[in-house]
């Protein structure tokens, strides 16, 4: 009989009320492998399981490291699926930013920032809102509505002058894409040259909760702020 074995039977019914699970946890810790000189005490140990019946220690430890190893492959796939995107985003981007480089009036500005962005995988629509301006000069295509209409349905975007990412409601997102009902989630991105809101980008998915309130807006606040700062050089343009 090996020394362990003989330490844990020395154990009598006097001092087991003294001996905690925690002192119990720690001993199996500092000894992983102790079970395996207690072939008879392995047989004895059962867990309870869910349907109700006993399992093995052996079999409840093979089932934990089974979860365990789906739940890494689970996040390593979500960490792959995250670089796949970036990478597309990023491509987009760029993209975006050469072609906005080339831009010679706010017309082309909206048109290319529409085109560019509705070639992304994940953009099912894409809309561009201006604010309007008194030296505005924009063809009919192009959408604008007041400062004050935008600030009253979309007032989180102005307030905080970032991508917002979350729920809106049926109204809102009809407002926003008239010409397009299978929109489910959207992420609206402000246009923003010297911390004023010039116009806002909407784009839409036609996943409910694709755009979530946990996703990294990084690159749609970046693009944000290069389509801003086209977009106030031509009206400065315009204005002149």
């Amino acid at each position: 009989m090996s020394k362990d074995a003989s330490a844990a039977e020395a154990v009598t019914a006097d001092n087991a009320d003294q001996l905690h699970a925690d002192d119990v946890a720690a001993y199996l810790r500092a000894h992983p492998e102790f079970f395996l000189q207690q072939d008879d005490l392995l047989a004895e140990l059962s867990l309870p399981h869910e349907s109700g019946n006993a399992i093995s220690l052996l079999e409840r430890q093979v089932t934990i490291l089974r979860e365990r190893g789906i739940e890494a492959r689970q996040k390593l796939n979500n960490l792959l699926e995250n670089a796949r995107n970036n990478d597309q985003l990023f491509d987009t981007t760029r993209n975006l930013v050469l072609a906005l480089l080339r831009a010679k009036d706010v017309t082309e500005i909206a048109h290319v920032a529409i085109d560019q962005l509705s070639n992304h995988d994940s953009i099912d629509a894409c809309e561009v809102l201006i604010v309007e301006h008194p030296d505005l000069q924009v063809a009919q295509s192009v959408r604008t509505e007041s400062l004050a209409t935008l600030k009253h349905h979309y007032n989180d975007v102005f307030r905080l002058k970032r991508t917002h990412c979350g729920a809106l409601d049926e109204e809102q997102v009809n407002r926003l894409f008239p010409n397009n009902n299978s929109i489910r989630s959207t992420a609206l991105c402000p246009v923003i040259s010297n911390g004023e809101v010039l116009a806002l980008l909407a784009l839409g998915n036609q996943v409910e909760n694709y755009f979530n309130v946990n996703l990294d807006t990084l690159f749609l606040d970046f693009i944000g702020h290069v389509v801003g700062a086209v977009l106030v050089r031509q009206l400065g343009s315009d204005s002149d």
